[in-house]
């Protein structure tokens, strides 16, 4: 008969979302693709193999590619993320931003 998970602690991190900054309580397992989503309510950033192939979940953490779904929240304290969203100026589209238009992404 299997038996429920012992109880895990939740940490609190502080982290930027596109300039914006959070403090959020998280499970140690949760990753930053489900945090992002799910807890801070930000949706630029798409959910799709949740398995690391297919790149829907890619942001830049601290200025570096790395797909959401494969990192845990918790080793994201004091980041800073970066969505599609957030790379342009309100009102103005960066290169990459033009081209998810373009190819209809």
């Amino acid at each position: 008969m299997a038996t429920a998970d012992p109880a895990v602690e939740a940490y609190t991190i502080d982290l930027r979302v596109d300039g914006i900054a959070y403090r959020s309580t998280v499970d140690p397992r949760r990753t930053l693709l489900d945090l992002v989503q799910e807890h801070l309510d930000v949706h630029s950033v798409k959910k799709g193999c949740d398995h690391g192939q297919c790149g829907a979940c890619t942001v830049l953490l601290d200025g570096r590619r790395i797909l959401a779904c494969l990192v845990l929240a918790v080793t994201c304290e004091g980041a800073d993320v970066t969505t599609a969203a957030g790379m342009a100026a309100e009102g103005d589209l960066n290169p990459l931003q033009k081209a998810f238009l373009a190819c209809d992404a």
